[in-house]
């Protein structure tokens, strides 16, 4: 599909389209690669806080039964 899109657009599009098509989707990948540093960013803060919050609900009950 990637080779008949390429083909399709070196055929029929005009070269100021083709520039403009090639500068609008780096501009995308740019974009697209500032989203995924984001959510890896946010993912990793979710990581931490579910670890965070696993460790706090450990119950410890010291009635003392033993002695006395």
């Amino acid at each position: 599909m990637k080779r008949f899109k390429g083909w399709l657009c070196r055929r029929f599009l005009p070269e100021w389209a083709r520039e403009s098509l090639v500068e609008e989707n780096k501009r995308l990948q740019g974009q697209l690669a500032e989203a995924r540093a984001e959510i890896a960013k946010l993912n990793a803060y979710l990581d931490g806080l579910e670890a965070g919050l696993r460790s706090q609900r450990r119950i410890v009950i010291n009635n003392n039964a033993g002695e006395g």
